[in-house]
């Protein structure tokens, strides 16, 4: 490690190690079994409590019978504190004398030969590159002794100071194109939400009704067509947004939009015909299994709960969700044994799989079933192409995926509920299924344990979902996709050009700490004689107890 600024650096620099030039100082907690140990005057921290490099929450205080009978320290002002185990590269600056646990190490040196300023923006730097092994996996820890073995590029001390107030100007007109990015993107979302609530709401389609009306009032005339009021001349429910298999079928511009009552009425015909063809199913099985339910009479939604709900346009009906999805379900874990990973039979979605843009990614940790197991154990939890599926098991809620035509047949588990219909697109219930209103909804009819919310089936089918025609439906799914594409696009350049600002904090550091940030100055001291200082002062102070356990002092 020693070689990697050796080049680089300029002669009147030196090189040398952390432990050279810092005395490095362990922490402790004491006993908790032993009240006298606490409550006292003295701060004592965990990694936990650093939250910024000036900014230490102060949380618990030892008595000096606890430092005295514990291997915790305490350190001076201006000490650096370092966590070397649970948050690793966390770094902050003590402001006053404190105590730590063992999950930090102090770096203590007198401010006037080694600017602290200086050795925590090299820190913040190498620490970096220390926090991964070889692979790229994020490592628990480090020891002190590889601490201490950090190679240490010294400039003179004034030129560590110019140092630091580049570093912080450069980083202070970063920080304000970071802030209008982050902020940038934040408005991204809220136009997001606003999108989403005004397709939700009709009216993100105000404008194509209107057009459509004024197209079907010229349109009987020239051709001498009848509005379809018969639910008998009405195109099949899959014409138009079929859900399995993902075939869609355009409508025409001059057929007609359906009213509220006659979306209703096909509403409970679908469920009327869904129950007659589940039945016969059955009763050609030669009545294997449970016998189907017929489809419940639902009540009326009652005016309090349309209260609580946006007005909706003429046409437009909120429905339950089991009103439109006869199939809603959750998924069942069988046991690990039935599981196995690579390419396999079945895939067996898990809820890392779902998330927020509709989109599943079964690219994480692949899961497969037998087909045994498929068709046997799990039968009741298959699910299919074009499946609307949601975690119900949280946090977060809101993680809602179709299922995408990859293989004819697909499983879940149990933290995953199906939703399943020929009534509603499914690009559309997917939508409204993530939308951020919904989602919290569900959660205030769900209980909430130890901060983990589970949604019951029961809350699932009784979401109230807003309905419009099968033509308008594919109208707010093109129009949604047209404009989030073009929001997804520009919250990808932001992410970039975040990233990009990242790499550029890096390289400012990566030159400061080889003397290219700021020109030397020849009458500086040369590190070679500031780093005999340091020595010198090491040694004449050998003997001593630098972090006293009694009195206060150091």
């Amino acid at each position: 490690m020693m070689s990697s600024f050796a080049k680089d650096l300029h002669k009147t620099w030196g090189l040398t190690t952390l432990g050279e030039v810092y005395q490095v100082i362990g922490g402790g907690t004491p006993s908790i079994e032993i009240p006298d140990y606490w409550d006292g005057d003295i701060p004592w921290i965990t990694s936990a409590d650093i939250e910024g490099v000036r900014q230490i929450n102060i949380r618990k205080y030892v008595t000096e019978k606890g430092i005295a009978g514990s291997t915790t320290n305490r350190v001076p002002a201006k000490t650096l504190l370092v966590v070397t185990r649970v948050g690793l590269g966390k770094i902050a600056i003590t402001e006053a004398p404190i105590c730590f646990s063992q999950d930090l190490q102090g770096l203590i040196q007198n401010p006037r030969l080694i600017f602290p300023e200086y050795t925590l923006y090299l820190l913040s730097y190498k620490l970096q590159f220390l926090k991964y092994d070889g692979r790229g996996t994020t490592i628990l820890g480090i020891t002190k002794k590889q601490l201490k073995d950090l190679d240490f590029p010294l400039p003179p001390l004034k030129e560590q100071h110019r140092i630091v107030a580049k570093i912080e100007e450069l980083f202070s007109e970063l920080d304000k194109g970071i802030e209008y990015l982050k902020t940038a993107q934040a408005q991204l979302k809220v136009y997001r939400q606003a999108l989403l609530k005004h397709a939700f709401e009709g009216k993100l389609t105000v404008k194509w009704r209107e057009q459509r009306r004024a197209q079907q009032s010229v349109a009987p005339a020239k051709a001498g067509a009848q509005p379809l009021n018969d639910m008998d001349s009405r195109p099949t429910p899959s014409r138009g947004l079929a859900l399995r298999g993902n075939d869609e079928v355009g409508s025409r511009d001059d057929e007609p939009l359906e009213t509220a009552d006659t979306l209703l009425k096909r509403i409970q015909q679908e469920r009327a015909q869904r129950y007659q063809q589940q039945l016969a199913d059955w009763e050609s099985s030669g009545k294997q299994g449970s016998k189907p339910k017929a489809p419940k009479s639902l009540p009326p939604l009652t005016a309090e709960e349309l209260a609580e709900l946006p007005e909706l346009p003429e046409g437009w009906v909120y429905v339950r969700a089991e009103e439109i999805a006869g199939f809603i379900t959750k998924g069942t874990t069988p046991g690990k044994e039935l599981l196995f990973d690579g390419a396999g039979d079945v895939p067996f979605i898990k809820v890392y799989n779902l998330t927020k843009t509709g989109f599943l990614d079964f690219s994480i940790d692949p899961t497969f079933v037998s087909s045994e197991t498929h068709n046997g154990f799990l039968a009741r939890s298959k699910v299919y192409p074009g499946d609307v599926l949601m975690n119900i098991v949280g946090p977060p809620l809101g993680k809602v995926s179709i299922v995408p035509s990859t293989y004819p047949e697909w499983n879940i588990n149990q933290a995953i509920a199906i939703f399943r219909s020929k009534i509603i697109s499914n690009k559309f219930l997917a939508a409204y299924l993530a939308h951020e209103p919904t989602v919290r909804s569900m959660m205030r009819k769900s209980k909430a344990t130890a901060g983990q919310f589970n949604l019951t089936l029961e809350i699932c089918r009784e979401t109230l979902i807003p309905l419009c025609c099968e033509q308008e439906q594919k109208e707010i799914e093109l129009l949604i996709e047209a404009k989030l594409s073009e929001v997804d696009q520009l919250d990808q350049t932001i992410t970039i050009a975040l990233q990009q600002a990242e790499a550029l904090r890096q390289s400012i550091l990566k030159k400061a700490f080889s003397g290219q940030l700021v020109p030397q100055d020849p009458n500086d001291e040369p590190a070679s004689e500031l780093l005999a200082r340091i020595k010198a002062e090491r040694l004449a102070s050998q003997g001593n107890v630098v972090v006293r356990r009694k009195g206060g002092q150091s």
